[in-house]
């Protein structure tokens, strides 16, 4: 990569506009920037980490009460704020001033807080937080019907345990800039702390900054993927274009400057899928349970350790005695592989090179015939019927998006035991829906923090089929 190749009151007509939807306008886009202010009071804290308050807005010659959304605002603070634009059914708003602050209200642990968009609650004292994070478990079952399951206490998290971090190096005007992105928007906040963040990844930023500085051209990025490895950070580059070899050669005393386990890359546009590692310095590797795994580079961890342990030990919980059990969306083996005990384990991914680490680990560790691996797109083709049969226990850790498709299946199906892993607490209580409503008992639900002062929310639940 050489230069320059990288590439109020309420008014008279709202009750007759309640009465009448076709007269609601068109919602806008954005208010003008001279809008009235509204004196407020939050009621609540949204699952996004936005104060929650109502109010009049008049648009044209129709008022309306309309849910606000207020950042950075908490429940029963008066605060004084701006509409800004259109959310859903709701309005946007920018905090202008806080008039009466809540007693739960702390000072914020970054100086970045409000601008850097990785935290949306610093603000809020521990014990508020906490509470705040489970009731957002309990009310997604709440509107799926399913009120009456148990929900544990939270799990949480320390600072400085992250141990993922995806931050970003762009040339903006003559400075090159590293850090995150701003809340809301494509720009990015340089960074000069991080509470969150492993040390050992924070660190990592002003170095990459001076290896680049001169190569970007205006307005351009580097995606910087570090993952903190068992034997050092995992540094993951996603490139405008291939580096040339002088390039090459720095990247590789870079890497050896800095201690790293290995350093790959990947060109943007480039038809090959897979990173190109560029220097390894010793063999990247993480231990689930009894077997030690070399992920590819970039492979997707669970956030922290501590919240690794949890999630495991409560997968073990659920699956404890099984004979067989079905690992779907399976990622590098973080759960298959810290299973206990002498049952056969098939592990699902709809990626090779995770597919490969799993079966790497399996038999280095002489798991045998006990671990085997398929490809599925699980959304295309979920187990279902009588490849279900087979198995006694079910794992599954799907994406955002959750697993509808594959919960569907299972609800038809007769095995015993479901532990399901979700990012996604909206999802997970609609597919949770469906294993319930086709036979399954939910005993009980754990949250778990592993991203500190954000919205995410991690779980583990537990499933018996309630005719077993």
């Amino acid at each position: 990569m050489g230069r320059g190749r990288q590439g109020s009151k309420r008014g008279k007509s709202a009750p007759r506009a309640a009465k009448r939807s076709s007269q609601r306008p068109a919602q806008r886009k954005g208010y003008a920037s001279n809008a009235p202010l509204l004196d407020v009071v939050v009621e609540r804290l949204g699952g996004r980490g936005d104060g929650l308050a109502k109010a009049d807005i008049t648009v044209g010659y129709v008022t309306e009460t309309r849910p606000l959304f207020i950042p950075f605002a908490l429940p029963g603070e008066r605060v004084r704020v701006r509409p800004v634009s259109d959310r859903g059914e709701g309005v946007a708003c920018d905090l202008i001033e806080l008039v009466e602050p809540a007693p739960e209200r702390v000072d914020p642990a970054c100086e970045h807080f409000m601008i850097c968009g990785g935290c949306a609650v610093q603000h809020l004292e521990a014990g508020a937080y906490q509470s705040w994070k489970r009731d957002q478990v309990v009310q997604y079952l709440g509107r799926a019907g399913l009120g009456d399951v148990p929900v544990a206490a939270l799990r949480t998290c320390a600072p400085e345990a992250r141990r993922r971090a995806d931050f970003v190096l762009r040339m903006i005007g003559r400075k090159l800039v590293a850090g995150f992105h701003e809340r809301g928007s494509n720009r990015i906040v340089e960074i000069t702390e991080c509470p969150v963040l492993r040390p050992a990844i924070f660190a990592l930023m002003q170095p990459l900054r001076q290896l680049f500085d001169g190569m970007l051209e205006q307005g351009q990025s580097i995606d910087c993927v570090v993952n903190e490895l068992d034997n050092g950070l995992d540094l993951l580059l996603r490139l405008p274009d291939h580096p040339d070899l002088d390039f090459r050669e720095r990247l590789a005393a870079f890497a050896e400057e800095q201690d790293l386990t290995r350093l790959s890359y990947h060109a943007e546009g480039d038809s090959l899928p897979a990173p190109v590692p560029l220097a390894q310095r010793r063999t990247p590797v993480i231990t689930f349970g009894p077997v030690t795994v070399t992920p590819p580079p970039g492979a997707f961890l669970q956030a922290t350790m501590d919240g690794e342990a949890t999630i495991q030990e409560l997968v073990r919980q659920g699956t404890q005695g099984a004979r067989a059990v079905l690992d779907l969306y399976a990622g590098c083996g973080t759960l298959c592989l810290a299973l206990d005990g002498s049952a056969e384990r098939l592990a699902v991914e709809g990626d090779d090179a995770l597919l490969a680490a799993i079966r790497g680990g399996a038999d280095a560790a002489r798991l045998g015939g006990r671990v085997r691996t398929e490809r599925r797109d699980l959304t295309q083709r979920p187990f279902a019927g009588k490849e279900l049969g087979k198995f006694d226990a079910v794992v599954l850790d799907p994406p955002r998006a959750g697993a509808r498709e594959q919960a569907a299946a299972l609800a038809d199906s007769k095995v015993q035991r479901i532990v399901y892993v979700s990012c996604n607490p909206a999802t997970f209580a609609r597919d949770a829906r469906t294993l319930v409503d086709g036979g399954y008992a939910c005993l009980e639900v754990t949250p778990i923090d592993q991203f500190l002062w954000t919205p995410h929310i991690e779980l583990v639940a537990h499933f018996v089929r309630r005719d077993g």
